[in-house]
């Protein structure tokens, strides 16, 4: 977030007796006068927001907790609410781990489902503990078909050991990256969990079974930004719960205010 800029967030607003605040909180769970959600470490501070117009609105003791979207300006360390609404529930996203990486094989890919089960016995062996397999990622292009796609640094190695097991059922591609470019992204941001207000972090695969690392946090700060720089590209995702907005073009402003 850069100073003047625009975001919106769905999340928890939390008032309590150090100001109003905005934090991110999951489900849209019902508060309770016996249950207020604790602030988070990595609450923001808001002004502008409307705390009567809360859904599942909940005060005890002169707190308010409720949830709501708010869009504003980031300015000072704080958002500055313009617009208020309901709140939203982010869209669930799942790789769809359905095309394989690999040219199909002549014949097609081997059916290894029966009643809908997948049956596909491998053993890896040392091939993730040794760094040879990067990632290993179960495929289905199709209903009866299954397919196991290695992302491997060291491709001669993997094929030697799963071909003979798998047969038509692997592929098998070059990694992008190391375990250890890997581990060592995670374990930097692991060290910096706290203080760079993170919520999620762990590696994932790509639909085209690439591992990366990913990484879920209240927004994203310039020293976080500087870091990110660094590292080559694609190997880390960033995504921020208050998340960036264009700026308003200067035609939707009057007077000051905005439409």
């Amino acid at each position: 977030m850069e100073e003047g800029g625009r975001a919106t967030a769905t999340g928890c607003l939390v008032r309590d007796d150090q100001g109003d605040w905005f934090q991110p909180g999951g489900r849209f769970t019902a508060f309770s006068a016996f249950r207020l959600r604790p602030l988070w470490r990595g609450a923001v501070r808001v002004t502008g927001a409307d705390f009567g117009g809360l859904e599942r609105r909940v005060e005890a003791g002169g707190h308010v907790q409720g949830w709501a979207t708010l869009t504003g300006t980031w300015n000072g360390g704080q958002l500055q609410v313009e617009e208020q609404s309901a709140p939203v529930s982010p869209a669930a996203a799942h790789p769809r781990w359905e095309t394989p990486p690999c040219p199909t094989p002549p014949g097609g890919w081997p059916t290894v489902t029966r009643r809908g089960a997948v049956e596909l016995a491998y053993d890896l062996g040392d091939l993730a503990e040794s760094g040879a397999a990067v990632a290993a990622t179960l495929f289905r292009p199709a209903e009866d078909h299954a397919v196991l796609v290695v992302a491997a640094a060291d491709p001669a190695t993997v094929e030697a050991w799963l071909r003979p097991q798998l047969g038509r059922a692997l592929c098998v591609v070059p990694s992008r990256w190391t375990k250890n470019h890997l581990d060592s992204v995670r374990r930097h941001l692991g060290e910096q969990f706290e203080s760079w207000h993170l919520l999620q972090l762990g590696p994932v695969h790509g639909e085209d079974g690439q591992p990366y690392i990913a990484a879920s946090l209240a927004r994203v700060r310039p020293e976080i930004a500087d870091w990110a720089a660094t590292l080559p590209s694609g190997i880390l995702t960033l995504t921020p719960w208050l998340t960036p907005l264009p700026s308003r073009p200067a035609a939707a402003v009057a007077n000051g205010r905005p439409r």
